[in-house]
């Protein structure tokens, strides 16, 4: 019998919190590091957005090393900032808190509303061309109801509660992005909420907004799915049931990469004291690509490109690496011949 959604999900993520924990500590700095950062660029990407990612990796490196010494001075700091608290619970999420966040995500730039509650009715619309009009799929509420539907909001994200962070993660996100309490930037806050909620016990190991950018027509439709113009209410079942399968699919995404580090690691553990420093670098560069491009193998000509070799030296190196069983040599003949790794 398949196992519930939920037990699947969580199970996946344990098993990407040992893996992770069992890598060397500049690895998991590196990982730590790697998920904020593509936190920032994929939840920015969901809405259209691009980032800079340079200027996201220095922001986000900076704000690693001096949090809370200055405020930011450029957006990017401010982006990084907001994506470092939300991943670092300091108790509930409230209103000031909230405009804080919203400040932050549109550091110098001017948008209605910046820090405060919306001042304008919302429609979310379904937009038929061919017909030329809207079909209405949800009103948002009213800008008069939006203080006390946001402090029923904050006040239940609050409470203790015996649910998992998954399932609360996935309530919190439907609730907020149904009430859609500012101008601009719901969807970004609203996935921040997601990293708040699950740092309240422990921070997701991953960065979800990844997983949702590649599924982002499933989302916007899973969003919808419960909540209809003229229901009278909101059927948090269709979402909830979406996001734990996304989340399984994130953390088994991020399981291969897991794996695959380890698998780098015990390679240079295995092989590092055999290898020349010319080709230390190469395997370290090829590594560094990605399991699909370790996959392909390596020809003379990429490894002279990348280590700058001669014809001759490139030939050596090879010939060196499969007489120690490091490589072993693929389909083509001479210079096409490609090298693949035998561990």
């Amino acid at each position: 019998m398949a196992m519930p959604p939920l037990a699947r999900a969580l199970e996946a993520v344990g098993e990407i919190q040992g893996l992770q924990a069992g890598l060397e500590e500049g690895d998991q700095q590196q990982l730590r590091l790697g998920r904020i950062i593509d936190e920032a660029l994929a939840s920015f990407s969901i809405e259209g957005v691009s980032l800079n990612a340079a200027e996201i990796e220095a922001s986000v490196i900076a704000s690693l090393r001096h949090r809370n010494q200055a405020p930011p001075s450029r957006r990017p700091d401010a982006i990084a900032e907001l994506m470092l608290e939300a991943r670092d619970y300091q108790g509930p999420l409230d209103e000031p808190g909230l405009f804080a966040w919203h400040n932050l995500l549109f550091y110098g730039v001017e948008i209605e509303d910046r820090g405060r509650w919306r001042s304008f009715e919302l429609e979310i619309v379904r937009s038929d061309q061919a017909a030329r009009q809207d079909e209405v799929l949800y009103r948002a509420p009213p800008p008069e109801r939006l203080e006390g539907e946001m402090a029923a909001f904050l006040a239940w994200l609050a409470r203790p509660s015996d649910s998992h962070p998954a399932i609360r993660a996935a309530l919190a996100h439907l609730w907020f992005e149904s009430i859609h309490p500012f101008s601009d930037g719901n969807g970004r806050i609203g996935r921040a909420i997601i990293d708040h909620v699950f740092a309240r016990e422990r921070a997701l190991p991953f960065s979800l907004s990844r997983q949702i950018e590649r599924e982002k027509k499933a989302y916007y439709e899973a969003l919808q799915a419960g909540r209809r113009e003229g229901q009278g209410g909101i059927d948090a079942t269709p979402f909830v049931e979406w996001f734990l399968h996304c989340l399984l699919r994130a953390a088994e995404a991020s399981r291969k990469e897991a794996l695959f580090r380890t698998r780098r690691n015990a390679f240079f553990t295995r092989f590092g004291p055999v290898l020349n420093a010319r080709q230390e670098k190469a395997l370290r560069l090829l590594f560094a690509q990605g399991p699909e491009r370790l996959a392909e193998g390596i020809s003379a000509r990429s490894w002279r490109r990348m280590t700058g070799a001669a014809s001759a030296t490139a030939s050596r190196d090879l010939a060196g690496l499969a007489e120690a069983g490091i490589l072993t040599q693929g389909e083509g003949a001479g210079r096409s011949t490609l090298w693949h790794l035998s561990a």
